[in-house]
């Protein structure tokens, strides 16, 4: 991932003064801007609850409720699995249960029956032990039975899923009539409400990471209300990737946006603990004259002429250039450097 560096006076409009007259020349003092440190690094869009909805049984899917882009309310059901197979395993727990708790019944009632034989010393010790042996096998067999079925119960509510919270359908990867196996994602469900953006930093520059300060991030698809942004907070997860060295770097943005979405493109500009720069100058655009190889401005002196003056032009930032070597900060620049020419011409001819 790209990175560099970026003023914080990109992220604005440069103001400059009112023009002032020299004689009959509009001019301009030359403005500096000291730039902070930046790390300017480019990351996505995401949601901070999302999920992957997976079933964990398998069967052919026989309702799908949703499509990608729905907004879903918790509970409300997405998909429908076959349940015929579960509901006759059900039927037949039921039946084994009812089957189970007739042998417990009957196995209570002789060994009540041989307990009271075995008072009145009509049957040995041995026979009440082999009826109470029955009876607890009887007894234990139903509870096992009773366990199976509340198994197969839940089972069939496993046949259905349904949305874990209120969200929007990221994506559907399944259609009706497919066979759905466990573990395997048939649709993403994401909360719009939270969004954040994660960027790869450099792990030599997260120690210069200036954690408390505000984070300016640009979202160059959203709506222009929400394109540029102040990130709430930053997270740095304490782990770097081994491969690539980046460190994973969390912004969390304002609730509910509307034209923000998982996925989306978004630089973020984080602020350095490293040194202010040298301050850097700017001029209009218009004040700028260019002529074959030459690059230049008049500069208005203490008296009033304007003096020709070769420059190196740096970026432009809106209706301003940044002027690298040639131009100090204050110095008196013609706004029109046409009129400029003609008020030297005049002077010449004069003298």
């Amino acid at each position: 991932m790209r990175l560099c560096k970026l003023m914080l006076v990109s992220i604005g409009i440069l103001n400059f003064a009112q023009p002032v007259w020299a004689g009959r020349l509009a001019t301009v003092a030359a403005t500096g801007f000291s730039q902070e440190q930046l790390i300017t690094t480019e990351g996505t869009v995401e949601a901070v609850k999302a999920s992957l909805l997976a079933p964990q049984v398998s069967g052919s899917i026989t309702a799908l409720t949703v499509k990608a882009g729905d907004r879903v309310r918790r509970g409300q059901l997405l998909v429908r699995i076959d349940t015929r197979m579960a509901s006759q395993q059900a039927m037949t727990n039921q039946a084994q249960v009812a089957a189970a708790r007739a042998q417990l019944s009957a196995a209570r009632q002789e060994y009540e029956r041989k307990k009271r034989l075995h008072e009145q010393q009509y049957i040995s010790q041995a026979a009440l032990e082999r009826a109470e042996s029955d009876y607890k096998t009887a007894e234990a067999q139903t509870k096992a039975q009773l366990a199976q079925t509340g198994m197969a119960d839940v089972q069939t509510g496993l046949h259905v899923i349904s949305a874990p919270y209120d969200g929007i359908i990221a994506e559907v990867m399944t259609e009706q009539g497919d066979m759905a196996m466990p573990g395997k994602p048939l649709l993403s469900i994401y909360d719009p409400k939270e969004l954040r953006i994660v960027v790869n930093v450099p792990q030599s520059q997260i120690a210069t990471i200036k954690t408390g300060a505000a984070v300016k991030v640009i979202i160059p698809a959203a709506a222009a209300a929400e394109r540029l942004l102040t990130a709430g907070s930053i997270t740095i997860l304490p782990t770097a990737d081994q491969i690539t060295n980046m460190v994973k770097v969390r912004l969390s943005l304002p609730l509910n946006m509307i034209s923000v979405s998982p996925g989306m493109f978004a630089r973020a500009m984080l602020p350095s603990t490293r040194a202010t720069q040298q301050a850097q100058i700017y001029v209009p655009v218009s004040a700028v004259i260019k002529r074959s190889e030459l690059t230049a401005v008049y500069v208005v002196d203490a008296q009033g002429e304007p003096r020709l003056r070769q420059v190196r032009l740096g970026r432009q930032l809106g209706e301003n250039i940044e002027i690298v070597a040639g131009l100090q900060a204050d110095e008196k620049v013609a706004l029109d450097p046409i009129a400029a020419a003609n008020f030297k011409t005049k002077t010449l001819l004069k003298k």
